[in-house]
């Protein structure tokens, strides 16, 4: 577990701890993080079941961590208490709480003056950022004496203001007992998502679940098949099944069982350091003989068509050459996969890949998540400062994802660095000469943005250097049978489906060609691994057409294959005209309709207004 919090709210916490030792690991944190990023590495760090905090800062790490948070509760005799304690200071007392009060609280804080003797000026915030501001506009008021949350009393000792906590020990220790039982049950949904990840029931294998103790929690069929009650296995058949002696790391061994030879697999379960038992696999031979070696394809970069063999050909061009390459296609064409490509036969190919997708980085962030700050450089920054992504790129590529979502202010901010390749980190006086490439993508014709003031121009030839132009499954047709077949194969071992990729295909060849893959290969791959899961339930183990209508349902919509083919070839630029009428001019609509993609119709849009 992990403590996340101001001083006061941390020293509370290890006060009552001790009571606790023989049962939790806790670890303790000051709250300096001041972005996502920070917090991600405090995840990788400490690798926590459950976080505890309080107030504003447990509302926020709740709505942006992944990792469960229990907030630290105040109880109507925390704040009687509080108050109590502050009443010695002075008969005037701020009260600050997070988030307005209702029902018996609002009633009791609106009643305080009265039962106590003191005058209350109750103050509440919903953010961190509310509570400083609610904080320093009420020292308009010299309050004498504040009572409020860890970073309220943090900021008043600041100012030389007396502070209680708001808190109390026995609220602490709920705050503790409710963290266990909610670690508890994450560990308890670790294991059943395991157990559903390994598809425990759909497997020719025999399958052991144990617990720590290698106690039998649960057989799958199969097992049961072979065993019958597995609570009722003697220590004699538990020898003769090699579980007593299983070992904590995973083990793969021949074993004899009935006569037969079975593999035995052992995994160790564990959920962030955590052991949750064991699965232990018996494979019999005659499956160990029909399993296939995998294909081995270089990140998962499957080419076919000669459209992308040219596209591969001139990505390992690009790559030895200095300039940036600028990568244009649909979502889900796979860019990502050919600036890894690039990285790959570059001379950073030693160097790290650095993705930054450009379309989720908040504009308040940018500085200092791109280029990196000093410690002290702004309030709240983290300890030792922070290592930003240009620098972290540095001596290898960089690889700024949705380009053309980057706003204009921060588009200027970049190609400065770009430009002098110099970084300064914010708030620091030395200089970091970069050694980097630089590769951007971007799902439209990023020109079309500079003519409209979208996107900088200077910045745009900057970028261009070198261009690459993905076209969309539905231009590649040769291609979709191979990316199918990898995919199939991909997910038919992964599930442990023994049905041959090539067999799956046969029925799908003809659904697959026709359907236009608004998706790309992004959609494509999921389709393959609905396949694969659906077969996995089918009891004829054949793709019927009911599977293929329960599972892709997309196939059979109305619309879902391409337009006829000379559609364009007889009126091109009167079908395009049409269309863009009946889409009102939306231009992704457009291309998807016609089986084009967008940097084509925008060149026919050219053509269009050239024509009149």
């Amino acid at each position: 577990m992990l403590i996340l919090g101001f001083r006061r709210f941390s020293e509370l916490v290890y006060s009552v701890v001790g009571k606790y030792t023989q049962q939790i690991d806790l670890s303790f944190h000051d709250l300096g993080a001041s972005s996502k990023t920070d917090f991600d590495a405090l995840i990788d760090r400490y690798h926590p079941d459950v976080i505890m905090s309080a107030g504003a800062n447990a509302a926020y790490l709740a709505d942006t961590l992944a990792v469960p948070v229990v907030s630290q509760p105040v109880r109507d005799a925390d704040v009687i208490e509080a108050c109590l304690k502050a009443k010695q200071v002075s008969s005037k007392v701020h009260l600050f709480t997070y988030a307005e009060p209702t029902g018996v609280q609002a009633r009791l804080i609106a009643q305080l003056g009265d039962l106590l003797g003191i005058t209350v000026i109750h103050k509440f915030y919903r953010t961190s950022d509310e509570a400083s501001e609610v904080f320093y506009l009420s020292l308009a008021e010299k309050p004498e004496v504040v009572v409020g949350p860890s970073y309220t009393c943090h900021m008043a000792e600041k100012e030389g203001i007396p502070s209680i906590l708001l808190y109390s020990r026995e609220s602490a220790e709920d705050m503790i007992e409710n963290a266990m039982a909610v670690a508890q049950r994450s560990l308890l949904q670790a294991r059943h998502s395991y157990l559903r990840d390994h598809l425990f029931e759909q497997t020719e294998d025999l399958l052991f679940l144990l617990d720590p103790e290698r106690n039998i929690l649960e057989l799958n069929p199969k097992a049961q098949q072979a065993l019958g009650d597995a609570r009722r296995l003697n220590s004699r058949l538990r020898q003769s099944w090699h579980l007593n002696d299983i070992q904590n790391v995973h083990t793969e061994r021949w074993v004899a069982l009935a006569n037969e030879r079975y593999l035995q697999i052992v995994d160790v379960l564990e959920h962030n350091d955590h052991l949750l038992g064991y699965l232990v696999r018996y494979r019999p031979v005659q499956a160990i003989a029909a399993v296939k070696a995998p294909s081995i394809k270089a990140a998962n970069f499957v080419v076919s068509s000669p459209r992308m063999s040219k596209v591969a050909s001139l990505a390992k061009t690009y790559a030895v050459a200095h300039g940036a390459v600028l990568i244009v296609g649909e979502s889900g064409t796979g860019k990502e996969h050919i600036a890894r490509e690039i990285h790959r036969h570059s001379r950073h190919a030693n160097g790290p890949l650095v993705a930054v997708n450009c379309g989720s980085l908040p504009s308040e962030l940018f500085e200092s998540e791109m280029f990196g700050y000093e410690e002290g450089a702004f309030t709240n920054s983290r300890r030792g400062g922070h290592r930003g992504l240009l620098e972290q790129a540095n001596k290898g590529v960089l690889f700024l994802d949705e380009v053309a979502e980057m706003p204009l202010a921060q588009q200027s901010k970049l190609l400065r660095i770009l430009q002098d390749k110099v970084l300064r980190p914010v708030g620091s006086e030395r200089s970091i000469q970069l050694d980097l490439k630089v590769v951007a993508a971007t799902n439209r014709p990023l020109f079309q943005d500079v003519e409209e003031g979208r996107f900088r121009e200077d910045l745009y030839y900057r970028l261009n250097t070198f261009a690459l132009e993905i076209p969309p499954l539905r231009e590649r047709k040769e291609d979709i049978s191979a990316i199918a077949a990898y995919y199939l194969e991909v997910f038919a071992q992964q599930y442990g489906l023994s049905v041959s990729p090539d067999e799956i295909y046969v029925d799908l060849s003809a659904h697959f060609e026709r359907y236009r893959w608004p998706g790309n290969v992004r959609e494509l791959e999921s389709f393959c691994e609905r396949v694969v899961v659906a077969l996995m339930v089918e009891p004829s183990g054949n793709v019927t057409e009911a599977l293929l209508r329960a599972s892709l349902p997309e196939l059979f919509r109305e619309g879902a294959g391409f337009t006829a083919p000379g559609a364009l070839k007889q009126n091109e630029l009167q079908a395009i005209e049409s269309a863009m009428q009946m889409y009102d001019g939306d231009r992704q609509a457009v291309a998807e309709h016609l089986g084009i993609s967008t940097t084509t119709l925008w060149r026919r849009l050219k053509t269009l207004e050239q024509g009149r």
